[in-house]
């Protein structure tokens, strides 16, 4: 909706999980006059800014118009029985190939998403990052990676791969990267300004525990002598 810079946002809940949704929709009244009060907190949340080069471009220069995700983009192998065979660099230095069912690419908010699913690790939303997550690889030792806001990734697929990848953006928007393709990923300028019910880190740690039951186990119990 915003390409550019956004006005602060109040978000109501109408999921189940409210990672990114503090506020109960059927409380809205309350809750908006509460925020029009004011004074409140509100969470920086980043989004990430994706460019897709085609082999056939010049220089470099995107021939679509750029995307602003603001939980991830997940680059897959689509219908293909084959595995994805993905070039990734950072900065123009080269990192790894990624050989497996995809890679996402994810912002601190969208941790708790897709790249969760995959092995990601939670990431408080206010901290700076992009979150680098492979899906399914065919490796023992490809673990995620958190790397700094100020990187530009770029994830290619090469003339030598054996199928065509697919690039989805916050879900929707699939698009087709062929040989020769990139697609060029940095933190955009523009962050989401969301309003909190509480403050930032009281509303992550509340939507984690209740969302996913995080670190739920019963209590052991006292079964010996007591230490004096």
């Amino acid at each position: 909706m915003f390409k550019g810079p956004v006005p602060p946002v109040v978000p109501f809940s109408l999921g189940s999980l409210g990672f990114m949704t503090p506020f109960q929709s059927e409380l809205f009244k309350e809750r908006l006059q509460k925020v029009m009060a004011g004074p409140f907190s509100i969470t920086l949340r980043h989004r990430l800014l994706c460019r897709i080069i085609r082999d056939e471009s010049k220089d470099d220069r995107p021939i679509e118009e750029p995307i602003l995700v603001l939980n991830d983009v997940s680059i897959d192998r689509g219908m293909s029985s084959f595995l994805t065979n993905l070039e990734c660099y950072c900065d123009n230095s080269f990192v790894t190939c990624v050989q497996g069912d995809g890679l996402i690419l994810s912002t601190t908010s969208g941790s708790t998403a897709y790249s969760l699913a995959a092995g990601g690790s939670m990431v408080h939303p206010e901290v700076p990052g992009i979150l680098f997550t492979p899906i399914c690889p065919h490796s023992l030792s490809f673990r995620p990676l958190i790397l700094p806001e100020y990187v530009v990734l770029r994830v290619q697929v090469p003339y030598n791969s054996r199928g065509n990848a697919w690039a989805s953006f916050d879900g929707k928007d699939r698009k087709q990267l062929n040989a020769g393709d990139a697609l060029l990923c940095s933190m955009a300028p523009w962050p989401v300004p969301a309003a909190c019910e509480v403050d930032s880190t009281h509303d992550f740690l509340r939507s984690v525990c209740e969302g996913l039951h995080w670190n739920l186990r019963k209590q052991q119990s006292f079964d010996g002598i007591r230490e004096i």
